[in-house]
């Protein structure tokens, strides 16, 4: 197994994008709860506080006066006048002063205004009712207050009372909320982007190449319909290579996958072809169901068998062509016959791809392809060209493993950012065990990151694949296989 850093190409930004968009609900309960956390934390501990005051003229009582001795009466004034607000005989008095003062803690504080000779009196309480009465009590107590403070100056208020309607220590608790919210979407982001790279899955083919212990046949990208239609269609419609909509870049890699196996078919005489994967909806029976109709296209002898009896899907991939009289289960339920096998198969109308498959999920899928039927169906098949085989995914049942040891090799589907690599190579160990020759793994379902794209130059490494099937094939020799295309892409 392959042990590898994290390298910048390993990540493919849309796959990133698209791991966000997936689990962005978690952005936002985490933008919620760390708003509603904040506004709790304000509702707990935050406590409005509000502010009123009077001013006072202070003049002295000196016969020669000057604007200096004012202003120095004013002064003295303001320093005496808020250490007396402090003292508990003159706090005692302004909670006398009013039943609503009995619970009054607020702070009180005189300040001299500048050089001037005024004195601005201010009280502060969460209350602002509370504030008003202390101004008022204070006012009513300023002859006699003065008789303390300063014995050679006067007093007179100049302006009465005033209280803020709004609080002096007003917080925004929306707009805090509000930064609350981004910066727990953005921890959450970040923590969701962490993870993603941490999985340690395939997204790009350079990583497919450093973190796989297995050669890379082939990328076949991600197809994404043209039209709205298309798009609304597309989870029920599987890709299909004789489909006129089909890209070129998706036909060219499928011709990849056909080159390998025509390689495998002329230097080792081979002729089952398993087609698995690791887990589910990786692919792998859209891929071999490809694979079979593009062999059959360019004029190959092909039998396709659905071996994932579990959960069949090749019948939904043609387009329910299959209506054999005696399913593949049923076939592999009995003992073997030239006659059960005629009415297992059947020959698709226009892909001339020799069909055999379950129609209805069976159970007893473990049993019937380690039986004896099994194997002498898979000797009776070896007249044709290619024998493409789709079995259930390895990560869940030992059934491929079981006909890794019957077929001649086999091919492991990976979708991108699906299964962990570790995971991969574990799987690839087994099939490298299995009798049947592991050529590489497929790389399913790409999205072309900005520093890979799918070119032209690897697509005629054995001599064929020239773009939409039609203009007849070579085989692996080179020479013109002297065989006319078959009739065009089938629409089914």
């Amino acid at each position: 197994m392959k042990q590898n850093k994290f390298h910048l190409s390993d990540l493919s930004l849309p796959c990133l994008l698209r791991a966000v968009r997936r689990d962005f609900w978690t952005v936002i309960v985490a933008a919620l709860t760390f708003a509603m956390s904040i506004s709790l934390v304000f509702g707990w501990f935050y406590t409005p506080k509000y502010s009123g005051s009077m001013t006072y003229a202070v003049m002295s009582r000196k016969t020669s006066y000057t604007s200096g001795y004012n202003a120095q009466s004013a002064r003295e004034v303001a320093s005496l006048l808020s250490e007396m607000m402090g003292t508990d005989m003159v706090r005692r008095q302004i909670r006398e002063y009013d039943a609503k003062l009995a619970k009054f803690d607020g702070t009180i504080e005189a300040k001299q205004v500048g050089s001037t000779n005024f004195v601005v009196l201010t009280v502060t309480d969460d209350s602002p009712e509370r504030v008003f009465l202390v101004l008022q009590a204070t006012m009513e107590a300023a002859p006699t207050l003065m008789e303390y403070v300063a014995e050679n100056s006067l007093i007179q208020v100049i302006r009465n009372p005033q209280v803020s309607r709004s609080p002096v220590n007003s917080v925004n608790v929306g707009r805090w909320s509000l930064l609350g919210a981004l910066a727990g979407g953005g921890i959450m982001i970040v923590l969701l982007c962490w993870f993603y790279l941490s999985r340690e899955t395939i997204q790009t083919r350079s990583g497919a190449r450093r973190m796989l212990a297995a050669p890379v046949i082939a990328s076949i990208p991600r197809e994404i319909p043209r039209t709205i239609k298309g798009k609304m269609k597309k989870k029920r419609r599987p890709v299909q290579v004789f489909a006129p909509a089909t890209s070129f870049a998706y036909t060219e890699q499928i011709n990849t996958v056909c080159s390998r196996l025509e390689h495998e078919a002329a230097t080792r005489d081979s002729k089952i072809f398993l087609f698995t994967g690791v887990g589910e909806n990786e692919g792998k029976s859209t891929v071999a169901g490809n694979v079979a109709a593009a062999l059959a296209m360019m004029g190959k002898r092909v039998a396709l068998v659905d071996c994932d009896l579990r959960n069949p899907s090749l019948n939904a991939f043609y387009g329910k062509a299959y209506t054999a009289e005696l399913p593949l289960n049923q076939m592999l339920s009995e003992n073997f016959s030239r006659e059960n096998l005629l009415r297992c198969m059947q020959v698709h109308k226009t892909l001339k791809v020799f069909m055999l498959f379950p129609r209805d999920p069976d159970k007893r899928c473990a049993e019937l392809l380690s039986g004896r039927t099994m194997d002498q169906l898979l000797r009776q098949l070896r007249v044709f060209d290619y024998v493409i085989l789709d079995t259930p995914p390895m990560g869940y049942f030992a059934d491929a493993e079981a006909l890794a040891e019957k077929a001649d090799a086999s091919v492991l589907v990976v979708r991108q950012d699906t299964t962990p690599a570790p995971d991969i190579n574990d799987h690839i160990d087994l099939l490298r065990g299995a009798n049947a020759n592991f050529l590489g793994v497929v790389l399913n379902h790409m999205t072309a990151s900005f520093t890979e794209g799918y070119g032209y130059g690897y697509g005629y490494g054995y001599g064929y694949g020239y773009g939409h099937y039609g203009y007849g094939s070579k085989s692996s020799s080179g020479k013109s296989s002297g065989k006319k295309s078959r009739s065009g892409p089938a629409q089914e």
